[in-house]
């Protein structure tokens, strides 16, 4: 069986979203610039992100909506027609729906708390490790004016870097048993400034010994310079002897890292794998061995 791979078409379409979030965004237009029918591509990004086209554009907006909210003195009303609103009521409504508060409300009550929580912000994070080559060099923030959706990101930071090797990751590891002979999506969105090493998410799957299983990391699929919010995934099988799942993100070299909106899931074995496969990088006999050429 034919597996096809449309993680590359699907980013391309959230790259257009990002460039074009304030403009008109038909499914038509959308599809085309990804070369699918409109039917393939709304049901492959629905399969792939677990949202629909339109909302995820609106979620999109509403969350640049809320940034406008804290750091504009802009009226609720020019708000909601940037946001591609026909009326502020309409723009209300949903806005209440994402943040479980008014517009006018949530900037009231919001605009001077989130700037002491830029202040107030530590290393830790819940649930999550710190760690890698030299991390205690790189900052690790809660950004609350550049996020995916919801109210803040993980901000990954590091300049003047000595040692190109050097990187941070941030990671967390859980029970395998829930996973035991199931394909695993790692899946997260992540926005870019200046990265001259590279950073992505990765996912190992350790034994009962903490042999590795199996592993990918990205490297071969790399985030690399500026890019702006768009969407990353790692696939991988759990087999019956694994042990411990280890997830998390990285960022080596200098540059910023914002991640956002992770999610570890379940999926059917049509989705295609993404670990490393020493069959494609390795020859099946030695070469050159009398070095003639």
């Amino acid at each position: 069986m034919i597996i096809l791979d449309y993680t590359v078409d699907i980013q391309n379409a959230l790259i257009y979203i990002e460039e074009n979030l304030y403009n008109e965004i038909s499914l038509e237009k959308l599809s085309k610039e990804v070369g699918l029918s409109q039917f393939h591509f709304q049901r492959i990004f629905k399969k792939q992100l677990n949202c629909g086209v339109y909302k995820y554009i609106q979620t999109r907006r509403i969350s640049n909506a809320s940034l406008l909210l804290l750091n504009s003195n802009l009226k609720i009303i020019d708000i909601a027609l940037i946001s591609g609103f026909s009326s502020q009521e309409a723009f209300s409504r949903t806005f209440k729906l994402h943040y479980q508060l008014p517009p006018r409300q949530y900037r009231i009550q919001f605009k001077k708390l989130f700037r002491r929580k830029l202040e107030m912000d530590e290393l830790k994070i819940k649930g999550w490790l710190v760690s890698g080559s030299n991390f205690d060099k790189y900052d690790v923030t809660m950004d609350h004016s550049i996020f995916h959706s919801g109210t803040k990101s993980v901000k990954l930071s590091r300049k003047d870097s000595l040692y190109t090797e050097d990187f941070i990751t941030i990671m967390q590891q859980v029970n395998a048993k829930n996973y035991i002979n199931k394909r695993i999506r790692f899946s997260g969105y992540f926005k870019t400034k200046e990265v001259d090493g590279w950073g992505g998410l990765w996912v190992r799957i350790d034994g009962k010994q903490f042999e590795q299983l199996k592993f990918d990391n990205m490297q071969n699929r790399p985030i690399v310079g500026t890019n702006d919010w768009n969407y990353y995934s790692s696939v991988l099988d759990v087999s019956e002897e694994a042990e411990v799942l280890n997830i998390g993100f990285l960022l080596q070299g200098e540059g910023e890292l914002w991640a956002d909106d992770f999610c570890l899931e379940i999926v059917s074995n049509d989705v295609d794998t993404t670990d490393f496969d020493s069959a494609d990088s390795h020859p099946d006999e030695p070469q050159n061995l009398s070095f003639m050429e």
